[in-house]
């Protein structure tokens, strides 16, 4: 028996009513925020797919997973369709589609960003999906949809109802994006929704816009991904790529050198050091995190005034043993524990 028939509040409403009008998001008044739509490759990136292929093929292969992207709007529409379209639909065991390929749909209010639903694919919809869901009260309202935080898309159109108003949606506020770059962690490995990686639980508080350039497994501080993350205006930069070094060697190796070469083309952008949240499942943390605090230590005795730290130790806090879902990966509990303490030294600095 399926769990739906038995139970409708697992149903998805995959039908499109018939007086419905679709665009595409990456077509005016929306807005797109942390991706854009290269036409050539007929799909969403992060960075340029030539550079990410001039850092490794894995950035490269990851460059076309959607995470932070997000599309803002406004309409009067009693309704709304979603059509999204795969290039090949992966499914993780440890993480639902619904945060790995689902997009979450959020109504900007006066009382702040507030999820609304999601809209994912059923096990069997390798290729995309549609969904329609109901839009609350009456008048022009403003939303958020956040991509998936993995997968390829190729295409999303946005349904209406025939005759209704669309609009640019709500504005973040007048501040240069956050620029985020690290692992699986940061590319928002495993939460259950778009939007609650710890980069949207920020957004989401501070109505800041961010870039997230998390790469799960591929984090290594190249030189090149240095050079090209100094060529981004942002307001902070957020480097969270513990992780992904192989060992405590690799990150001593390329740690301050990734410091040093993001500050030849960033000299005033204020830089966040994060140590791993998961410190008490790994025997080298300890060396991590000298090693992590050691650059931070070393940048402010040169005269940088613009550097921070967040020892990873304080992310999880006492309530580690039930913030992961695989000894790793953050449950959403874990990412919301984690944008406490990021997202109170990103507001202390932009208050600045």
């Amino acid at each position: 028996m399926d769990i739906r028939q038995i139970d409708k509040n697992f149903l998805q409403n995959g039908t499109v009513p018939e007086n419905s009008v679709f665009y595409g998001v990456n077509e005016p008044p929306f807005s797109l925020h942390g991706i854009f739509y290269n036409h050539e490759e007929g799909l969403f990136l992060r960075m340029p797919q030539e550079i990410a292929l001039g850092v490794s093929e894995g950035v490269a292969y990851l460059n076309r997973h959607t995470s932070g992207g997000r599309v803002r709007f406004s309409t009067d529409s009693p309704w709304l369709s979603l059509a999204a379209q795969y290039g090949i639909l992966e499914k993780m065991a440890h993480m639902p589609l619904s945060g790995s390929c689902g997009f979450a749909l959020c109504e900007n209010t006066e009382q702040g960003e507030i999820f609304l639903t999601s809209l994912f694919p059923g096990f069997t919809e390798e290729k995309g999906f549609v969904r329609t869901v109901p839009l609350p009260g009456k008048g022009m309202r403003n939303y958020t949809i956040y991509f998936p935080l993995y997968n390829e898309v190729q295409d999303v159109l946005l349904g209406f109802a025939e005759g209704s108003k669309i609009g640019a949606g709500a504005k973040y506020r007048p501040i240069k994006p956050i620029l985020y770059y690290g692992s699986s962690i940061t590319q928002g490995g495993c939460a259950s929704r778009a939007d609650t990686d710890y980069q949207g639980f920020i957004c989401k508080r501070n109505n800041v816009d961010f870039i997230n350039l998390g790469f799960s497994g591929n984090a290594k501080a190249e030189e090149s991904m240095a050079d090209y993350l100094g060529g981004i205006d942002c307001s902070i930069a957020v480097v969270d790529y513990d992780h992904n070094a192989p060992d405590a060697k690799f990150l001593k190796d390329t740690h301050y050198r990734f410091y040093l070469g993001y500050r030849k083309r960033r000299q005033d952008v204020p830089i966040v050091f994060l140590s791993k949240p998961n410190y008490y499942r790994d025997a080298a943390a300890p060396e991590r995190l000298r090693i992590i605090r050691e650059t931070y230590q070393k940048a402010l005795a040169a005269g940088d005034k613009n550097v921070y730290f967040i020892d990873g130790r304080k992310l999880f806090g006492k309530e580690w043993m039930n913030c992961e879902v695989d000894g790793c990966h953050p449950t959403d509990y874990g990412f919301y524990r984690m944008s406490l303490p990021i997202g109170k030294k990103i507001d202390e600095i932009l208050g600045k």
